[in-house]
């Protein structure tokens, strides 16, 4: 044989046996785990989230105006040092402004107890308990909202708060004078 045919046969040989070696390797697992194990990792996920006042008043904002299909609200809901609850109620047959302010207490699940601080309905002294009587009766609250009249103060149960996911919010922290608010979404799964 000639000499450029051995060599063209060689070279021919090379380049097959590359190519081989090449679709060989791409073709073999990364390594040896196997994503199709029918076992399951076990327990929760939790993630932390840092909140400021004036992102929980715009969110909370958008969730009421969500909550109450953009009709209007006669009552508004504000962070500031305090939990302030601002609106109008009936009475007597004229809009009365009434302001409430509450001081949130973390519960050991993760709730919220607001117990009630100062109350002012327009210029007229009346008791607690009757104004949030009136409220609990009068205004369309959340079911995650539980007002206690006998004892002046709000529940506010965030393990019935039922998000878009698998995840439940428990509050850690909420230190509105300090404007430390620390929220943990723990998953239900």
């Amino acid at each position: 044989m000639k000499k450029w045919k051995v060599l063209f046969i060689g070279l021919l040989s090379v380049n097959i046996v590359v190519a081989l070696i090449l679709v060989s390797i791409i073709f073999m697992p990364a390594n040896d785990v196997n994503f199709n194990d029918s076992s399951k990792i076990e327990g929760n996920a939790e993630l932390t989230l840092l909140a400021k006042k004036e992102d929980l008043n715009t969110l909370i904002d958008k969730y009421l105006k969500k909550e109450f299909n953009n009709q209007p609200l006669n009552y508004q809901v504000r962070l500031t040092d305090v939990v302030e609850v601002n609106g109008t109620i009936q009475a007597f047959g004229n809009d009365l402004d009434i302001q409430m302010s509450f001081e949130p207490v973390v519960q050991e699940n993760g709730d919220i107890l607001l117990e009630q601080q100062t109350l002012s309905v327009g210029k007229l002294q009346l008791p607690v308990r009757t104004v949030l009587r009136y409220v609990n009766n009068n205004f369309k609250l959340p079911k995650y909202v539980q007002i206690d009249p006998n004892n002046e103060s709000v529940y506010v149960a965030l393990q019935q708060l039922e998000l878009k996911s698998d995840f439940r919010a428990k509050v850690q922290k909420f230190d509105l004078e300090n404007d430390d608010i620390r929220v943990k979404l723990v998953s239900t799964q």
